[in-house]
Parts: structure tokens; sequence; C-alpha cells
């Protein structure tokens, strides 16, 4: 009789196994985090500053001054300056005396941001955009992660043109 082939892992080489694969793992996972993290906040900026190239758009398109203001329940603006809530864009009728939003003139809605970051701007008032694609008055909105890692500053400058600079 033969002895047989035996093969497999030693406890040894198991526990060597697991220990490298903790180790990975402890490094591996906050990494993680911070990606998903920033990747979050790139994608809700980038929500943002669309959702504002839209109502640029849509002005220049209408021929009539497009708003975009934040809002809590996605039908009514805020004017305590927190954007995390969600926003909408809206254009009122050229001739209207009110300019809030209503349900025959909301145009594009934002549901919240999610957590983990907050998105403020430096005015209440909703931004809003002329025919010529002007920003009547322009805006800074700031998007910070919850433990103030990184931070994202989106500029509205009165001439209508949008840019955006993070940093770490």
């Amino acid at each position: 009789m033969g002895t047989a082939n035996v093969r497999g892992f030693t406890l040894l080489e198991l526990m060597v196994t697991l220990a490298v694969a903790v180790v990975l793992l402890t490094i591996a996972i906050p990494s993680y985090r911070s990606v998903v993290t920033r990747n979050s906040l790139a994608t809700n900026v980038n929500d943002l500053v669309g959702s504002l190239n839209y109502a640029r758009s849509e002005a220049v398109g209408r021929g009539t001054t497009v708003y975009v203001c934040a809002s809590r329940n996605q039908s009514s603006c805020r004017d305590d300056g927190v954007w995390s809530d969600g926003w909408i864009v809206y254009a009122p009728a050229p001739d209207a005396t009110d300019t809030s939003p209503a349900t025959d003139n909301i145009l594009r809605v934002h549901g919240a941001t999610g957590s983990g970051f907050t998105l403020t701007a430096n005015g209440g008032a909703p931004l809003s955009f002329n025919a010529d694609g002007f920003a009547i008055v322009g805006r800074t909105f700031t998007a910070t992660t919850e433990n103030g890692g990184n931070t994202t500053s989106v500029t509205v400058a009165s001439t209508g043109r949008i840019d955006s600079s993070t940093t770490p």
C-alpha cells in the first residue's frame, strides 16, 4: 500500500493567511470609506451644478427668469441657506407678480443630498437667471463632508458662469 498524497492547509498556514487578511482589511476599510465619502460629495455637487446649468439654459431658452431655491419639501422655497434637504428649479410666467414656485411652474426637483455632508449657500433668497443667462445675484455654495475632511465650493458669478473647486 502506498501513501496517499494529502493536500490542504496546515493550521499555521491558515493562521498566517488570516493575519494578513486582517491587516489588509484594517488598512483598506478606512481608505474605502474616504473614497465613498468623496464620491458621494462629488455626485451631489455635480447634481447641484447640473441643476444650475439647467436653470440657466432654460432661462435663455424660454426668454424669461428661471429660479433655483433650496427646498425642504420640494414644493416651496426655504430662505435659511440650507440646501442639504434638496432644491427646485422653477419658472413663473413672465407676467406673474408672484415669483414663488407652484405646481404648474416647477421644472426640476432634487431631493435631499443624503447623510454624510452638508450643502449651504451664502444667501437664502432663490438664485435666479435672467433671459440672457446672467445670475441676477451671484452665490457661493459650500459642500462639506461630515468630518470636515473635504470641502467643495460652487460659485455662481453674476455673469452666470458656474465654477467649482475642491479642497481636501
